[in-house]
């Protein structure tokens, strides 16, 4: 029978070619024990296929609605991007707002705002809320190595803020050197809201 607030997950049979690619994530990840395999016809109201953030994320806040949910994942869970990615919590787009604005005007802009910040919001929020043992870290350092670098930081900064995040903090040369231990770099942008996990 399956206990209240869980989702039930199907795999196939682990092959040599579905192992973890070698990295320092892989070997020092939580267990993350085999599944049963799918062996019978089910019913569900919403089936999503593929493990990974994404989908346990959708499979959460689907469930939380009161849909019942089943994932299919044909290797591990969090097998493939969202076991290689490094754990990072970036915020934004693979373009900035200020770009996203000349294509959606400025009415529309404030949403696509929202959203950049919000993932890290919502990470935060389900580690809390399910107790997950992700080796939280909050923090995010972007560095700068030239003068140049440094101003497009502080043009950064004021962007952020104008959409909500005010978790943002300019380093000089002593403050990166003091979290970096490099003297590699003459200042960055601390994103609090940032940071890292680990499944």
């Amino acid at each position: 029978m399956q206990e209240a607030g869980t989702i039930p997950m199907q795999q196939r049979t682990q092959t040599a070619s579905q192992a973890h690619a070698p990295s320092y994530y892989a070997a020092s990840a939580n267990p993350s024990p085999m599944r049963e395999v799918l062996k019978e016809d089910i019913t569900a109201d919403v089936c999503i296929v593929g493990a990974g953030y994404t989908g346990l994320s959708s499979a959460l806040h689907l469930l939380e609605a009161g849909f019942n949910v089943v994932v299919l994942e044909a290797a591990k869970v969090g097998w493939g991007a969202s076991g290689r990615n490094g754990g990072q919590i970036v915020n934004s787009f693979s373009r900035d707002i200020d770009v996203i604005e000349k294509t959606v005007g400025k009415q529309k802009v404030a949403l696509f705002g929202e959203m950049a910040f919000e993932g890290g919001k919502i990470i935060r929020e389900r580690v809390n809320k399910y107790g997950i043992e992700c080796d939280l870290k909050d923090g995010g350092i972007f560095a700068a190595l030239n003068k140049k670098q440094m101003q497009e930081l502080e043009h950064q900064k004021a962007l952020w803020e104008k959409y909500g995040n005010d978790h943002l903090e300019l380093l000089d040369a002593k403050d990166i050197q003091n979290a970096v231990a490099t003297e590699r770099y003459v200042g960055g942008l601390l994103d609090m809201s940032g940071g890292h996990i680990h499944h």
